[in-house]
């Protein structure tokens, strides 16, 4: 019997664009459980040539008219996943990714009577008439912010208002005891300490050695205030030992193909925090003190924890942390994205400046990206039986019907978190190695807003709430073109990550780990966010950027920082609509963008080879080693292979890419994803 890739139910839809950008179909098959998939125009018209009459097109049109009069014949022969399995000789066909495939599964293919059996009646030729005209697909990073919500720290946002951040039986919850076994376990207040003071180390001799953010034969330049253009120059001050550290890692990602034994390079941004930033991670609970030092007989350097500070605080935060590495920004009062970007460029590519001469290229291919607020990490175990049992019970005794089967949206409880010995280093390490298997772009982890517990999937792909800790593959991101905007004034994080959905690259959210950290009310982004609390408007397109810097970005850049701007706005507004409809004070609408030229009609004529994705962090687990003793899916393997040929500016490039997440038993079964 053929397993469902989906359970019964639930309904997917998949959509292609066609090369011609012209048309392109939508189709979920629910009654199966299964996707069907157009990769070209070519396919589609090789597979229905010899049951099309002749002058019928073989748009959306006139596929669905043939579905209506049931022309297709009889017989329709669906390939299985393995048949489809992707490689560089696959030729264009229509693809069905329905149950386990590939090597070690010999499943039947399965025939339908006619593709009418194949098309669910959810979709009329109504529906899909309007997707060639006004129903365009819409870019990926545009996609996936449909489900973030703005936060209410920086933006119009009232949390009560549109029911975020909340729990509406919290004192019910409390009378019941559920957390009886949880409440007060999980206080912060010792890791905060640790974190905030420095570690006793012996005095040594510090050093300044300027960093040049270097790109192909020349150096990198940014806008002065004046309106000239100078080199990124940053300061490296640190002792010797950490400037060694530095050099051992550029040379470690030069040479080596093995995975290292500590996380990849730390940098911290902070500002007006110089006692109050979390930046001793020599803690027990963060990477451990031996992680910091080397013996020289290690397979890969030492940990390097850096933290990013501006030049008018560079003295106040030596006073504070003896021998921390800083490394020092150009200008001051830049804003969060300038510094985020001085991180990404100067780490892609640098030269050191001793005595007035440049040293050779140093690069690395990774460095994580850190808030100086995080405080800890905890692993979320998966629940023992006993446990899943008694917490299916409480559900069942409050009403709650509980799911038959484990790819259903979860319910109640499904791990429990665990923090012993240097968890910041095993959590990044563990996203490190699922990193190195394939091409992602960027790499993040599972805020714990009180609800982790309750997340049955330990990754999800895509997902644009990766924040505070990020993994930033700067191979790939250059690749793409994709790096942070350092004019944006808010949301820089969210930008990037929608850049990069809507360039073809991949965002890792990791889920068997989740992190805590502070909501700060000094230092850091306090500027921005009392400015934006005072404003008697919601966010206009020019409280993100400048209208000058605006016009000078790329097309793609714009894009993204539209698409930024339409999530601030619909969230804003319809908190701003709630509270007028309430008869409580609200903001003035946002001004109008008229003045400003917008890139209308981008979307429509930019060619997004993005695909879809199937599985998000409620639905499926694709690293999860399944239990057979459910009907749901074969041990598999997932492999994403895109060809995607994109437009640049300039010049225009064509690249193959492929993403690989292998699962821990290293089976060899192949599921297309998109």
């Amino acid at each position: 019997m053929l397993r469902p890739f989906f359970r019964i139910g639930q309904i997917e839809i998949l959509r292609q664009r066609f090369e011609s950008a012209e048309r392109w179909l939508s189709a979920a098959i629910e009654k199966f459980g299964a996707s069907l998939m157009v990769r070209d125009e070519e396919g589609s018209a090789a597979l229905f040539a010899r049951r099309r009459p002749a002058g019928e097109g073989n748009g959306i049109s006139a596929l669905l008219a043939r579905r209506a009069a049931g022309n297709f014949g009889t017989g329709v022969q669906l390939p299985s996943a393995q048949a489809t399995s992707p490689g560089p000789q696959l030729p264009p066909a229509i693809e069905l990714a329905a149950g386990p495939g590939g090597s070690g599964h010999d499943h039947p293919e399965r025939s339908y009577g006619s593709l009418e059996d194949a098309l669910p009646d959810a979709f009329s030729a109504e529906d899909l008439e309007k997707e060639d005209g006004q129903g365009t697909l819409q870019p990926a990073g545009k996609r996936s912010l449909a489900i973030l919500h703005v936060s209410p720290r920086y933006g119009k946002v009232d949390a009560k208002v549109l029911g975020l951040q909340r729990s509406r039986n919290m004192k019910q919850k409390i009378a019941q005891g559920r957390y009886t076994d949880t409440w007060g376990q999980f206080k912060q207040d010792g890791f905060r300490q640790a974190l905030q003071t420095p570690p006793d180390t012996e005095a040594a001799s510090l050093r300044e050695v300027d960093l040049i953010a270097w790109e192909g034969k020349q150096p990198v330049t940014y806008a002065l205030r004046d309106g000239s253009r100078e080199p990124l120059r940053l300061t490296f001050w640190a002792t010797q030992e950490s400037l060694n550290s530095l050099s051992e890692w550029c040379q470690w990602f030069g040479s080596s193909t093995s995975l290292p034994q500590h996380p990849y390079p730390v940098l911290i941004p902070s500002k007006g925090r110089a006692k109050a930033a979390h930046l001793n991670w020599r803690a027990p609970h963060c990477f451990g003190q031996a992680a910091f030092q080397s013996d020289g007989q290690r397979q890969s350097p030492s940990a390097l924890v850096v933290a990013v500070v501006e030049p008018s605080e560079a003295k106040e935060y030596r006073e504070a942390w003896p021998d921390l590495p800083l490394l020092v920004l150009p200008e001051n009062d830049k804003g969060p994205a300038f510094v985020r970007w001085c991180i990404q460029k100067v780490s892609s590519a640098f030269r050191m400046e001793q005595s007035h001469e440049l040293g050779a290229l140093q690069q690395m291919r990774y460095c994580w990206l850190v808030d100086d607020s995080i405080t800890s990490f905890y692993r979320l175990n998966p629940l023992s039986d006993r446990s899943l049992q008694e917490e299916d019970e409480r559900l069942q005794s409050r009403g709650i019907v509980v799911p038959a089967t484990s790819l259903s949206k979860p319910a109640g409880r499904k791990s429990e978190r665990r923090c012993h010995g240097a968890m910041f280093a095993e959590a990044m390490l563990a996203v490190q190695q699922q990193a190195s298997q394939g091409t992602c772009a960027i790499c993040g982890f599972l805020r714990d807003d009180g609800t982790a517990p309750m997340k049955s999937a330990q990754w999800a792909l895509d997902s644009t709430s990766v924040f505070k800790v990020v993994l930033l593959n700067l191979v790939e991101l250059a690749k793409l073109q994709v790096e942070y905007l350092p004019q944006l004034h808010l949301f820089e994080d969210v930008c990037l990550n929608v850049q990069a959905r809507n360039s073809g690259g991949r965002i890792l959210k990791c889920m068997s780990y989740c992190y805590w950290a502070d909501n700060k009310t000094f230092g850091g982004c306090a500027e921005q966010r009392a400015q934006k609390a005072a404003a008697p408007r919601c966010t206009g397109l020019e409280d993100l950027i400048p209208a000058s810097a605006f016009m000078e970005l790329t097309a793609a850049a714009k894009m993204a920082v539209e698409h930024v701007y339409g999530w601030v706005h619909r969230d804003e507004e319809r908190s701003r609509l709630r509270k007028e409809a309430l008869g409580m004070p609200a903001p003035l609408p946002a001004p109008e963008t008229e003045a400003l030229p917008l890139t209308e009609g981008i979307e429509e004529s930019t060619d997004i080879r993005s695909g879809v994705t199937f599985f998000d962090e409620h639905f499926f687990d694709p690293f999860q080693d399944l239990d057979w003793s459910q009907p749901i899916l074969d041990d598999i393997q997932i492999q994403v292979s895109e060809d995607l040929s994109r437009e640049v500016e300039p010049p225009a490039r064509t690249e193959n890419r492929r993403w690989l997440l292998r699962k821990p038993s290293g089976e060899n079964a192949v599921v297309v994803l998109d």
